[in-house]
């Protein structure tokens, strides 16, 4: 029992906190930009428009040309939909939920990712 507390416990700790901390990705914030809603507007269409509310928010109020894709689905592994050369533009109804999925996204290696500051129902007029 001793040389397990003296030898293998603290080696395995020791093991574990390394992959833990070595395994976590930074985001870059440098990825991801906030928008305004005349520059969102004027450059979506040069990219990947996202919207990331539910399903039938979307369905009832959405920008023209947008795809809908749960946050969930675009943060796991098996995500495919989502292009990571090309800009991806993110909208949700207040900001929150699409730049944490841009968080997630940046940490997935995808490099030009822009949000509609304070999101549609904010920014009314995006919508064209």
């Amino acid at each position: 029992m001793e040389f397990f507390l003296t030898w293998i416990l603290p080696i395995v700790l020791g093991l574990t906190l390394g992959w833990l901390l070595l395994g976590r990705k930074k985001v870059n914030v440098q990825n991801i930009h906030l928008l305004d809603e005349q520059t969102f507007k004027n450059n979506m269409r040069k990219g990947q428009l996202v919207d990331v509310r539910k399903k039938t928010r979307f369905e009832t109020d959405k920008i023209k040309g947008a795809r809908n894709f749960n946050p969930r689905y675009l943060k796991s592994k098996h995500q495919t939909k989502i292009r990571k050369d090309k800009p991806v533009y993110l909208y949700c109804d207040n900001g929150q939920k699409s730049h944490k999925t841009a968080k997630a996204l940046s940490k997935k290696g995808f490099q030009n990712i822009n949000v509609l500051k304070g999101g549609i129902k904010k920014n009314k007029t995006a919508q064209s």
